[in-house]
């Protein structure tokens, strides 16, 4: 019921068509970027998931049954996602010359893999102490 009475509304397509808007605006961005090889640009464009769910967002509370069915679609194929690139990862990581590598071991590599964290490696370099000769 939730789903007929927000597309009877102007908030309906007042959204959605922007949103479509923004995904054909960002898509052209990405063609224009890539085709100038600028592929660190790239990285700093908003992704799709996050304009739709944005835009799911941005739906009143008074549509929350549809808000969590929508979060719930759309997260469900984002996590079977990063489920499969995790176990390319792994496959990648314990191959047949690295078959002796313990749980942990594994564990920690995949950790590596598959984080999007990155260290300011010139900050810690300048924290540590240098190792001078006697």
């Amino acid at each position: 019921m939730q789903l007929l009475d927000l597309k009877n509304k102007e908030l309906w397509s007042s959204k959605f068509e922007r949103l479509c808007a923004d995904i054909e605006i960002l898509e052209k961005n990405k063609c224009g970027l890539s085709s100038q090889h600028k592929w660190s640009a790239l990285k700093d464009l908003e992704k799709e998931d996050m304009l739709i769910f944005n835009t799911w967002n941005s739906i009143p509370d008074s549509y929350n049954q549809l808000k969590k069915l929508a979060f719930a679609v759309l997260s469900f194929f984002e996590s079977t996602y990063l489920c499969e690139e995790s176990f390319s990862s792994m496959n990648l990581i314990k191959s047949k010359l690295r078959s002796r590598l313990i749980d942990e071991n594994l564990e920690s590599c995949l950790k590596l893999k598959t984080t999007t964290y990155k260290p300011d490696l010139p900050k810690l370099s300048k924290e540590m102490q240098g190792h001078c000769s006697h």
